[in-house]
């Protein structure tokens, strides 16, 4: 995947930071991986860490980076232990910018991952839209696989240098912004 952990607190990720909670600051979350913690799990592994360990479960963004081109908040959760430092309890885990949000809570339901473009283009601008819409919950299978699939082609062209102003990747003699990005669009509009 394009997007990693941040190295540095950015201007750029601090204006991101205050689109999602109003005048929150996020906070370093060190990797403290425990054995009973489940890969993509945040909740249930956080909850066992509270129950062994007390502390609390806190709700909030994970920010991440594409160095360049975007920015990506997904919600998750840390945990807090009884000092009051955030640990990312994760196997495999690494140093999280998190952001605690006081207003949301994970109950069930998935919370949507947000993401901030960094460029004026349109192949980055479908890639994210494309990003945004795999999140929905309530996609029938078809649907999700087709949009995957799409959401890797943008991202491989992304990574090769690829913009809207270049030729289409389908050979139609078009800007790619001008023809495939027009119809990826109009297919989404439609969902």
């Amino acid at each position: 995947m394009a997007f990693v952990d941040p190295s540095r607190f950015s201007n750029p990720l601090r204006r991101f930071a205050r689109s999602l909670v109003p005048g929150g600051e996020p906070l370093v979350a060190a990797p403290l991986p425990l054995p009973e913690s489940l890969a993509d799990e945040p909740w249930y592994s956080v909850g066992r860490a509270v129950a062994a360990l007390g502390g609390s479960r806190v709700d909030g963004w994970c920010l991440q980076e594409w160095p360049g081109k975007a920015l990506r908040a997904r919600f998750g959760a840390c945990w807090r232990d009884p000092g009051g430092r955030l640990w990312n309890v994760l196997p495999g885990s690494e140093t999280w910018l998190f952001l605690p949000d006081p207003q949301r809570r994970y109950e069930g339901a998935p919370i949507a991952a947000r993401y901030l473009s960094l460029q004026r283009d349109a192949l980055l601008d479908d890639y994210l839209k494309v990003c945004g819409a795999l999140a929905r919950p309530g996609l029938d299978e078809a649907t999700w696989a087709t949009l995957k699939q799409t959401g890797e082609r943008l991202e491989g062209w992304l990574e090769l240098g690829g913009s809207g102003e270049q030729a289409c990747p389908c050979r139609s003699g078009k800007r790619y912004r001008a023809c495939c990005s027009r119809r990826l669009r109009d297919s989404l509009a439609g969902r």
